[in-house]
């Protein structure tokens, strides 16, 4: 009896020593915080557009140093430029345009169109430079026209009807052959549905006195297969419609119903005698839109101010920013300044200054503008948490902060980097996570959200001891960093480094 109380003390005994030992091996904890900078950020889907340009800022034949650097062209084609003879389509114009870009790292928003203002003609380098735009290809006008023949004349006052059966069965052919071909290119960003009205704004200006298309017995039966031709022909983009006016209800249909973007035109609009965009357009055309306007809404879309989480907006500036200086009575700082807070306030993703200059009095509002447009991701802080041997598991907590004006509608997800300092072999995480409901604040200049980021990933057991530096980056589907940050660290690959932590 006695060798049995011994044996069980013995191994009772045996028991406590190893318990303790591993026991003696707890979690250490590590606390990084990054530093927050304030420079302006040039990210991928977001800023200033290039308007028929593709480096405005540093073109060797055409500069304008004080335009803003771009990630994005946007590129606007009328239907008889890329449909010249039924049933023949000139790729190369886009796809030359697209390959531009993505040269320069840039990627591409299309408009195609129908209706050109009136007396409006093309100029270099279009092989048409000096003839008045059609909008429609001259097959397809002597089809509907019944006052074209055998030739198109170099005229362009006959206006469109887009109640036409004809027109919208050639139309949605050509459409669908673009789907077709352009749906999937990756370098495409998005696409403005632009097919209706002048410059495809979805009114008749130039043509009508009264320009609203509601004023010209358009219903929304006769408008929603321009949206709906865009949204079957690009199932996998992005698409945007222009806000309209308070006269017709395609737009509501279009963000309420497809979950469109929105676009709004003439941004900067304060012309001191009588109605403008600024005070009266956009204003009169979001009521209409929320149901709240004098004429009744089929599709009253209540929640439209909060779209912007769903889907990006986009503005474009009334004349140009060098305009507004020769103006500037009208277009005080202190105008140009609301001007812009106006987009941020309403979550702007881009804004089209046409390529044109900055002029030196409106460069502050410009750059501190610039800060903000867009999404900004700031990390905050980040914890880790792990016994830092081959094969324990590594937790990494992380804050983020989104100080811009919008989330970004396309996926970047966090991946983490050791490099072991010695070797420089690296090991990254792909954390797989999804940043397009990182929104900023509602409220312009107000506390922003954290989004807390908590992933565990398992260490390699034959990882070396040593040194490591850690690092992060938000990347794409090819694993490759595309995100600056609003933090101090980065490297000239886009990682950022935050900070070195031991293998044991």
């Amino acid at each position: 009896m006695k060798k049995v109380k011994l044996y069980y003390a013995a191994l009772f005994s045996l028991l406590t020593i190893s318990q303790n030992s591993y026991s003696s091996e707890i979690q250490e904890s590590i606390n990084y915080y990054p530093k927050a900078i304030n420079d302006i950020l040039v990210n991928p889907d977001i800023g200033i557009t290039e308007f028929h340009t593709f480096d405005r800022r540093n073109d060797p034949w055409w500069s304008e140093p004080t335009h803003p650097e771009t990630s994005v062209v946007y590129f606007r084609w009328y239907w008889e430029e890329l449909e010249t003879k039924e049933g023949v389509y000139n790729f190369e114009l886009i796809d030359d345009t697209i390959n531009q870009a993505k040269n320069l790292g840039k990627k591409v928003v299309i408009r195609f169109m129908t209706l050109s203002g009136l007396d409006e003609v093309y100029y270099n380098p279009s092989p048409l430079a000096g003839n008045k735009i059609l909008g429609i290809p001259c097959w397809l006008k002597k089809q509907i026209d019944p006052n074209t023949f055998d030739i198109c004349e170099n005229d362009n006052s006959y206006v469109v009807d887009y109640k036409n059966t004809l027109l919208k069965e050639k139309l949605e052919k050509f459409i669908s052959i673009m789907g077709q071909r352009y749906n999937s290119n990756p370098d495409i960003l998005r696409l403005d549905v632009g097919l209706v009205g002048s410059w495809g704004e979805w009114n008749l200006a130039t043509h009508k006195q009264n320009a609203n298309l509601g004023n010209n017995g358009y219903s929304n039966s006769d408008l929603k297969p321009y949206i709906e031709m865009m949204t079957k022909a690009f199932p996998d983009k992005h698409l945007s419609v222009d806000i309209g006016s308070s006269t017709e209800d395609i737009s509501s249909y279009a963000t309420s119903q497809l979950n469109l973007g929105w676009r709004a035109d003439c941004l900067g609009d304060w012309a001191p005698w009588g109605w403008n965009h600024m005070e009266n357009g956009y204003k009169d055309a979001i009521e209409h839109i929320k149901g709240d306007g004098y004429l009744p809404n089929s599709y009253p879309y209540i929640e439209f101010e909060n779209h912007w989480k769903k889907a990006p907006v986009d503005f474009e500036i009334c004349y140009t920013m060098e305009y507004w200086s020769k103006n500037a009575d009208t277009y005080t700082i202190e105008k140009v300044k609301r001007t812009f807070d106006y987009a941020l306030s309403h979550h702007a993703s881009l804004i089209n200054i046409k390529s044109g200059k900055v002029p030196e009095i409106y460069q502050d509002i410009m750059d501190e503008f610039l800060v903000k447009l867009g999404y900004r991701f700031e990390l905050k802080n980040v914890t880790i948490n792990s016994f830092f041997n081959p094969g324990s598991n590594l937790t990494i907590s992380s804050s983020w902060i989104n100080t811009g004006s919008a989330p970004s509608y396309n996926n970047y997800s966090v991946a983490w980097k050791l490099t072991n300092i010695i070797t420089n072999t690296a090991i990254v995480f792909n954390t797989k996570n999804d940043i397009t409901n990182w929104y900023p604040s509602d409220i312009k200049d107000n506390i922003q959200p954290e989004y807390i980021q908590k992933d565990t990933f398992a260490l390699p057991t034959d990882l070396k001891q040593g040194r490591y530096k850690l690092q992060v980056a938000l990347v794409d589907k090819n694993q490759q960093p595309q995100i600056n940050l609003a933090i101090e660290g980065k490297t000239n690959d886009k990682w950022y480094d935050i900070g070195f932590l031991y293998i044991k």
